[in-house]
């Protein structure tokens, strides 16, 4: 009954989200064209693909990163993603698929071919940039994909699926593309329909190239690692080089018509589906006994990262499954097995909160949560940061030897994620980190990184990037999956009778069944327990 009830609340969601997208002036800018009615601006275009990205790929009922934050264990959900199980017709599996192919693919391809014909080339650039992250994205956890014949429409309505390591390749190609193409003199600016940069061709290059050294580190273990490409990017120097580089989009506040964070309506408005992982908490507490990687060092992030609905000493409004002063969750492997995990705890339970969905900062002082809280929704989706890049080119400097300080870049990505937390805490007028409590906290992190050997200094690498990523599930997916960092919690050795797994960790997702179904050219259902992708070769 429990998923039923969430599934309806989702379809609701959905409809209230697609609705007030189409008629959100201040958020999308969309209008239509009386004298073309059959064919749709760029400026119309361009939002809807970019909207349709984010929201398929970031946290929200129709977002990857919802069961793939599960799946990372940076939150729980009462449902079989509990137990690392996910099936075809689950709502974020159908609704990404059909969101990225019918929607921003097949705005992306007729944005590229307007544009080339308008020689509107800025368009036609970040068009290109679009659809080479969102199909890395797509290959990264669905493998084989339809590329090279998808959304043609009448002229190929069931299109073959593409060998993900085939695709790679003519990703990088179509990213050099798109930056030549940005380049060029453009007929028609952007303007505010660029949702993420406002048109700024430099902050897309910039993004384009750091992109291609992403998607380089991803398949760093494979043939097809480019060694001196690598080296010839960072020697360029034309990275991602600020925050004002992050790859993001920020949701408003209105309600007629919607634009709040699709998590924020889901969690603050309708009511609370998210738990926020004990494992994960533990380790930002430095408490853990289950992964003690940063054992003894606090996390000045929490209060930005949860929102307590109660004080320490209050009780909460059923038993609870697990609670650690003001902070109650559930586990990870515990459905219908923990006697507790099932009461409701709307008005008791910690929430999501200011930093990943534009929710309350905690103040400790507790309160439920309501549509009013916090910035209200006006939050940020972050897909790809400049603190993530710096991450990156960490692990490529650790991996790889790209002639890069790894221990410095570490220490950078580290202090850019902080800035991040002080840039909506600055915006919800909520205290800021203070310089000292940056440094400190870094200063203990690097003490543990000197002294490590190689291995260890990548698990503490992309331990910290996955607590920066805490709201966009995918980075932490892939990355457990290609090194097995940061640690999965084994829910089997945690001497917890009421946490029991009887599953292995998800290695891909299942395929939409909508298309397994529709698609004569679709492939067998993917074994999800089993069938890796081309990078995940350990």
């Amino acid at each position: 009954m429990k998923k039923i009830v969430r599934y309806i609340q989702i379809l609701m969601f959905s409809a209230v989200i697609f609705l007030g997208a189409g008629c959100e002036s201040n958020f999308l800018d969309i209008n239509k064209d009386p004298n073309n009615p059959t064919v749709v601006p760029l400026r119309q275009l361009l939002p809807y693909a970019q909207l349709n990205i984010t929201n398929s790929l970031g946290i929200g009922p129709s977002g990857l990163s919802e069961p793939l934050s599960s799946f990372s264990h940076q939150i729980v959900v009462r449902d079989n993603w509990n137990s690392y199980f996910i099936v075809g017709d689950d709502f974020p599996i159908q609704q990404s698929w059909d969101n990225l192919y019918a929607g921003a693919f097949t705005d992306i391809r007729q944005i590229i071919n307007l544009g080339t014909e308008q020689e509107a080339w800025q368009f036609v650039g970040i068009a290109q940039i679009l659809k080479a992250y969102a199909a890395s994205a797509m290959i990264d956890v669905w493998g084989d994909i339809p590329y090279t014949n998808a959304t043609l429409g009448a002229e190929n309505p069931y299109p073959e699926f593409d060998a993900g390591q085939e695709i790679y390749p003519k990703l990088f190609a179509l990213l050099d593309e798109g930056i030549a193409n940005l380049a060029k003199t453009s007929s028609l600016s952007t303007g505010t329909s660029d949702l993420f940069f406002s048109g700024n061709t430099d902050r897309w290059r910039k993004l384009a190239k750091t992109l291609k050294l992403k998607l380089y580190n991803q398949i760093r273990l494979t043939s097809l690692y480019d060694d001196a490409a690598v080296k010839a990017l960072i020697a360029e120097g034309d990275l991602m080089s600020a925050a004002s580089n992050d790859f993001e989009l920020r949701y408003g506040s209105t309600t007629a018509p919607e634009n709040r964070h699709p998590s924020f309506i889901q969690e603050y408005v309708q009511g609370p589906q998210y738990n926020i992982s004990p494992y994960f908490y533990q380790i930002m507490q430095g408490k853990s006994t289950l992964n003690p990687i940063l054992s003894g060092i606090e996390d000045p992030r929490i209060p930005y990262y949860f929102f307590n609905q109660l004080t320490p000493a209050q009780p909460a409004q059923n038993p609870v499954s697990y609670r650690d002063g003001a902070f109650l969750s559930i586990w990870f492997a515990s459905l219908n097995i923990d006697p507790n995990e099932g009461f409701d705890q709307d008005q008791s339970q910690t929430m999501l909160g200011l930093y990943p969905v534009g929710g309350k900062y905690d103040d400790g002082e507790g309160g439920v949560v309501n549509q009013s809280s916090g910035l209200q929704g006006a939050g940020y989706q972050r897909l790809f940061t400049y603190a993530n890049s710096l991450y990156v080119r960490a692990e490529l400097a650790l991996t790889k030897n790209t002639g890069e300080n790894a221990e410095e870049l570490f220490e950078q990505a580290i202090t850019e994620s902080f800035k991040e937390v002080n840039q909506i805490a600055d915006l919800a007028g909520a205290p800021t980190l203070s310089t000292t409590e940056i440094s400190n906290y870094a200063s203990q992190v690097l003490a543990l990184y000197t002294a490590a050997n190689t291995e260890k200094k990548l698990e503490l690498i992309l331990t910290e990037k996955w607590i920066a990523n805490f709201g966009f599930g995918l980075e932490a997916y892939n990355d457990i999956r290609r090194t097995g960092y940061p640690k999965p919690f084994d829910p089997n050795t945690d001497n917890n009778p009421f946490t029991v797994l009887n599953r292995s960790f998800i290695l891909s997702l299942p395929y939409s069944v909508t298309d397994l179904q529709i698609n004569p050219n679709a492939p067998a259902p993917r074994n999800i327990a089993t069938d890796k992708v081309f990078w995940d070769v350990d």
